[in-house]
């Protein structure tokens, strides 16, 4: 008889990736690490941004200088002119990978309940580890957001018009007319015309629904960070994204006299 090898258990997968180590003593690894976790189905590459958790990897300096093992979740939202990731009010969980996950884990300790999130963190582990080992090249210089498309009854799609500076600059970089290029990437979708959003940020009162594109967005992804207050925040397209809240000096979970309320 062949003898078949059993899958490791997420746990048994944190025990030989992070369980051996000991807490790091160096200056923080000048990468950060990013992935998602959906909740509901994706429909034709598409999911609505407050379905979409941004899930962020690094090191992180801690007070009695040990580098923590920072993963944290962000949601999304729509707001004014268009959609914000992140932020203090949409963190929904903040953890050290470097701890053991354990059933019911509190603080910055994971939940071993939450198979998928440890999954997706350890698989983040191992492009960052991979990355600052052997300094790949095809590391990005930024972050990258997925490309986001805001939804209008089609009873209305014939009052839709572009403006805005990315649509100015693409139909500078084509020769076409903002409203050809307009008309020409219009995508229907449950129900609804869907454009990108950056080029109707200022219909975004009219919007139904905005949704993030995963369909060529990377399942994980590798960029530089020099400062996090700086590589962590900002502004793409119609898109605001705030992944520093939380970041900096801090006493380390396994110090704590009391646990740290976060989601998850």
């Amino acid at each position: 008889m062949i003898a078949t090898l059993e899958p490791l258990s997420p746990l048994d997968q944190w025990r030989h990736r992070l369980g051996g180590r000991r807490p790091r003593r160096a200056q923080p690894r000048p990468y950060a690490a990013l992935g998602y976790l959906v909740n509901g189905p994706v429909t034709e590459g598409l999911i609505e941004v407050e379905n979409l958790t941004i899930v962020i990897l690094c090191d992180e300096l801690v007070r009695d200088g040990l580098c923590a093992l920072r993963l944290a979740g962000y949601s999304g939202s729509r707001i004014p002119w268009g959609v914000r990731f992140g932020g203090p009010d949409q963190c929904r969980f903040f953890k050290d990978l470097r701890l053991q996950p354990v059933p019911g884990g509190r603080g910055y300790r994971l939940d071993l309940a939450c198979e998928e999130l440890l999954t997706l963190g350890l698989g983040l582990e191992r492009e960052l580890d991979r990355h600052a080992r052997y300094r790949q090249r095809q590391v990005r210089e930024q972050v990258q957001l997925p490309k986001l498309w805001a939804g209008f009854p089609v009873a209305d799609a014939a009052s839709i018009t572009g403006d805005g500076p990315e649509l100015a600059a693409y139909a500078a970089r084509t020769g076409k007319s903002p409203q050809h290029l307009l008309e020409r990437l219009r995508r229907d979708h449950l129900g609804l015309a869907i454009y990108p959003a950056a080029w109707v940020s200022h219909l975004w009162e009219r919007a139904a629904a905005i949704f993030a594109d995963l369909e060529r967005f990377p399942r994980r992804q590798v960029f530089r960070l020099r400062q996090p207050s700086d590589d962590l925040a900002g502004f793409q397209g119609a898109a605001e994204f705030d992944f520093a809240s939380g970041y900096g000096p801090k006493q380390h979970p396994s110090r704590q006299s009391e646990p740290v309320p976060v989601a998850g």
